[in-house]
């Protein structure tokens, strides 16, 4: 909900460059209705989470992606 760029279009620009394609893109927001949650799909972003969400979730993620980036 940024004025110039909001985080889908963050997304879409980093998903569509070759050498980022592969950047691992989680979307924390408020926004929970469907729509945005097809915007988030149509961006290629890899997890769309919503608030109320719990640190441990988060945290869950990052090791996840992680130990996935390591392995």
């Amino acid at each position: 909900m940024r004025p110039v760029m909001d985080g889908f279009d963050v997304c879409y620009a980093v998903k569509h460059k070759p050498n980022l394609d592969n950047i691992f893109i989680a979307i924390l927001t408020a926004k929970g209705q469907d729509i945005d949650k097809k915007k988030a799909e149509d961006v290629k972003a890899d997890m769309y989470i919503t608030k109320p969400f719990r640190v441990k979730e988060i945290v869950d993620v990052v090791h996840s992606v992680f130990n996935t980036a390591v392995n």
